[in-house]
């Protein structure tokens, strides 16, 4: 074999290296990418949830019985407070989930992550109901 033909084999093993190391780089960040967005799917869930029962809190101030309402709003605020619970925990794993994104990115040498806060905004920790109305 002459020179250029050996010189063109090693650079089409090297072009295939690093086109190697760029899918594989590519498939870490999407699934880093896709652990944030779980969390924050199941966080939005809740959300939702508490919403829903909040407005059915709401909707008792119309009940007539104003002692069966008051039982009926300390039952569902206990069943928001076990949700806000929920959430919470999620929430931290959020954090963490987010912070091993930004580690991955930084690793990848990747250094501007104005996007990514903005994509993956984690929502603030929610706090308790209280149960007197």
């Amino acid at each position: 074999m002459d020179q250029k033909t050996v010189q063109k084999i090693k650079s089409d093993q090297q072009d295939s290296v690093l086109e190697e190391l760029l899918r594989e780089k590519a498939a870490v960040l999407t699934r880093a990418s896709w652990a944030v967005e779980e969390v924050l799917e199941k966080m939005k869930r809740i959300e939702g949830e508490i919403e829903i029962i909040t407005s059915l809190i709401n909707s008792l101030d119309n009940e007539e019985d104003h002692l069966v309402s008051l039982r009926q709003k300390k039952k569902l605020c206990e069943e928001i407070n076990c949700k806000i619970e929920t959430f919470n925990s999620i929430r931290r794993k959020a954090e963490l989930q987010y912070y091993y994104l930004i580690v991955t990115r930084e690793a990848l040498g990747l250094r501007r992550h104005e996007m990514v806060q903005k994509i993956y905004r984690v929502p603030e920790k929610k706090k308790k109901m209280q149960v007197g109305f």
